[in-house]
C-alpha cells in the first residue's frame, strides 16, 4: 500500500469505520431523474453518450453524434450508462433493462443478466484492466460481480445505503486485490477496494449534490468531480477535494481521454471540453 493511501486508511477512525459498516446494509431505490451520461471509449478513440434512452458516439471528440441502435426493450426501461471495452464489446444497463452485451456495434444485442435477482440495474462499470470483469448494482439488493463477461454473477456486498448513481472501477494503487470502485451518490462519493472490505465516504466534499466522477488513466489518483456547486479535483485519490476554480457551466456528467481532455455534458446533452484541468472550457467545434 503507498503512502497517501495508507494515510487515508488510517486517518479514519475505528468508530467511523463500525458506523458506516452499518449504515451501508441495504440498497435504496433508484433516482428517477434521468440525466445524460459520457464516457470514453480508448480502444475506439470516441465518446460515447446517453441521452433521453439513447445512445450516441462521436469520433471526432466533437458535437456530431451518430446513433447507436439500441435493443427494444429500452424504450420500455430507462438506460443510465454505457461501457466499452477491449473486445469491442459495448454493454448497456438500465432499470428494466439489465445488462445487455453487444459486439457488433448494435446491431444485436444480448441480455447478460440472468444471475441477477432482478433487471432492475442502476448503476453498472466494467474493471480497469480485466474487460471480462463487471459489476453491477441492483436495486433494494446490492452489488454484483461477474468475471466472466456476464455469463454468472455473485453477489459481493449490499452496497452504500444511498442509491448509487454512478459507478466507477480504478486501478489506483493501495488495493488489497487489483482495485478500488467509486460510488457516486447524490450526497457523497464512497470508496471499497474491490475486495470488498467495506464501503467509506471519500474525503469531505461540501459541493451539494453529486453527479458523476472520471479519472486520469495514467495517474488514477488524479480523480474529478461534478457536482452543483460545480467541478472539484483530488490528487490523492478523493482522500481531499479541492474546487476547481473556472468559467464552466454546471456539469451532469464527465471523461477523460487518455491525452488529458476532460469532456462533460449539461442537463441538455451539449458537449464542452477543457484542455486544462476544466479551468477554461469551450464547444467541442471552436
Amino acid at each position: 500500500m503507498n503512502k497517501i493511501t495508507s494515510r487515508f486508511w488510517r486517518a479514519l477512525s475505528l468508530t467511523s469505520w463500525v458506523m458506516a459498516s452499518l449504515s451501508f446494509v441495504s440498497m435504496a431505490g433508484a433516482a428517477e431523474e434521468a440525466l445524460p451520461s459520457l464516457s470514453y471509449d480508448q480502444t475506439g478513440e470516441r465518446l460515447l453518450k446517453v441521452q433521453a434512452n439513447q445512445l450516441f458516439e462521436s469520433t471526432d471528440g466533437r458535437a456530431a453524434w451518430t446513433m447507436i441502435p439500441l435493443p427494444d426493450e429500452v424504450a420500455e426501461g430507462r438506460l443510465v450508462t454505457v461501457s466499452a471495452t477491449a473486445e469491442q464489446a459495448l454493454y448497456i444497463a438500465g432499470p428494466s433493462i439489465g445488462v445487455q452485451r453487444s459486439i457488433n456495434q448494435g446491431e444485436s444485442w444480448h441480455e447478460i443478466d440472468e444471475g441477477l435477482p432482478s433487471q432492475n440495474v442502476i448503476a453498472f462499470t466494467v474493471h480497469r484492466n480485466q474487460p471480462e470483469t463487471l459489476y453491477a448494482v441492483v436495486v433494494d439488493d446490492g452489488l454484483y460481480q461477474s468475471e466472466d463477461a456476464g455469463t454468472t454473477w455473485k453477489k459481493m456486498d449490499s452496497g452504500p445505503a444511498q442509491a448509487v448513481r454512478r459507478l466507477v472501477h480504478s486501478d489506483m494503487e493501495g488495493s488489497m486485490q487489483t482495485g478500488w470502485l467509486y460510488a457516486v451518490s447524490d450526497d457523497a462519493v464512497r470508496l471499497s477496494m474491490d475486495c470488498f472490505c467495506g464501503w467509506r465516504p471519500t474525503g469531505e466534499l461540501d459541493a451539494g449534490r453529486v453527479y458523476d466522477l472520471a479519472y486520469k488513466l495514467d495517474d488514477p489518483e488524479h480523480v474529478y468531480v461534478a457536482t452543483e456547486q460545480g467541478l472539484w479535483r483530488s490528487d490523492n485519490g478523493g482522500q481531499e477535494w479541492q474546487q476547481v476554480k473556472g468559467d464552466g457551466p454546471t456539469f451532469v456528467t464527465l471523461t477523460l481521454a487518455p491525452q488529458g481532455t476532460l469532456y462533460a455534458l449539461d442537463r441538455e446533452g451539449e458537449l464542452m471540453r477543457s484542455e486544462d484541468q476544466g479551468q477554461t472550457w469551450t464547444p467541442p467545434d471552436a
